[in-house]
C-alpha cells in the first residue's frame, strides 16, 4: 500500500510541474509579445525623431553616431531597415556609399607605400582633406560603418590593431599572430631591428628571419640597411606625421 501511495504522489507531483512549466511558458510569452509590442512603439518614435532631427543628424557627427546606437540598441539597422527606408531618413545611405569609395581611393593610392596598411587617424584626416568644403563632417564610426560595408567587395578592408595602433588593411591577406607581434614592438618608433625581436620575443633566427622576409615581400615594412650589421626596419603606415602630399593622399 505504501507503494502504491508513493506513486500516485509522484504521479500528481509530476503533474503539477507540467502544470507550471506550461504556466510559466504562458506568462513568458506574454511576456515577449508585450516587450515586441514596446520595441514596435520604439522603432516608429524613433523614426518620427529622426525624421524630425534629419538636419542635425547629417550635420553632426557625434549626434549622428548617438542616433545610430540607439537604433542598433532596438535592432534597426538603418542601411537596410525596410529597404533602406531609416538609412534615407537618416541621410546616411549615400553617405556611407560615397565615404567607402573615398576609403577605397586614399587605400588604393597609399598601398605601394604602405603595403596596403594605413593608420586609421591618417586616413581620416586624409578623407577630411578631400571631402567638398561643406560636406557632412566625418568621425572614427563613420569611417569603420563605411568599412563594414565595403565587405562584399572582398578587398580585405578591415580595421586591425597592433597595440595602441589602429590600422586599415586594404589587402586581401589575413595577418599572422608573429606579424602582429613584430608591427606592435614598433608601434612606438616606426621600426626595430633583427635584435629588437630577438630580445624582446627570445624567438630563434629562423621565425625571426620568415616573418621580416614576410612582411618584405608584402610591402608592409621597409629594410633601411645603411648598417649592413644591424638593418633596421621600418613601418611605413606608423608614419602619421608624414603629410598626405608627400603619401599620395
Amino acid at each position: 500500500m505504501r507503494k502504491a501511495v508513493g506513486i500516485g504522489g509522484l504521479r500528481r507531483k509530476e503533474a503539477d510541474r507540467l502544470a507550471l512549466s506550461k504556466k510559466g511558458n504562458e506568462l513568458a510569452q506574454r511576456e515577449i509579445e508585450k516587450l515586441q509590442e514596446h520595441i514596435t512603439i520604439m522603432k516608429a518614435n524613433l523614426e518620427d525623431f529622426v525624421r524630425e532631427h534629419q538636419k542635425e543628424i547629417r550635420n553632426d557627427p557625434m549626434f549622428r553616431g548617438q542616433v545610430q546606437r540607439m537604433c542598433q540598441l532596438i535592432g534597426v539597422d538603418p542601411l537596410v531597415s525596410r529597404k533602406g527606408y531609416m538609412a534615407e531618413l537618416l541621410g546616411v545611405g549615400d553617405f556611407y556609399c560615397e565615404l567607402g569609395i573615398q576609403i577605397i581611393g586614399i587605400c588604393v593610392a597609399t598601398r605601394s607605400i604602405n603595403g596596403g596598411l594605413i593608420e586609421l587617424d591618417d586616413l581620416q584626416q586624409r578623407l577630411i582633406r578631400r571631402r567638398i568644403k561643406g560636406s557632412e563632417p566625418i568621425i572614427e564610426d563613420d569611417i569603420k560603418r563605411a568599412i563594414s560595408q565595403l565587405k562584399p567587395l572582398k578587398g580585405g578592408y578591415r580595421i586591425v590593431t597592433f597595440g595602441n595602433r589602429k590600422m586599415v588593411q586594404s589587402i586581401s591577406r589575413e595577418m599572422n599572430p608573429d606579424n602582429s607581434t613584430v608591427l606592435a614592438l614598433a608601434q612606438y618608433t616606426c621600426k626595430f631591428t633583427v635584435e629588437d625581436v630577438r630580445v624582446g620575443f627570445e624567438w630563434d633566427m629562423n621565425r625571426i628571419r620568415s616573418c621580416i622576409d614576410d612582411m618584405l615581400r608584402s610591402g608592409i615594412i621597409w629594410v633601411d640597411d645603411y648598417d649592413a650589421v644591424q638593418p633596421e626596419y621600418w613601418v611605413p603606415a606608423f608614419f602619421s606625421q608624414m603629410s598626405g602630399a608627400n603619401l599620395g593622399s
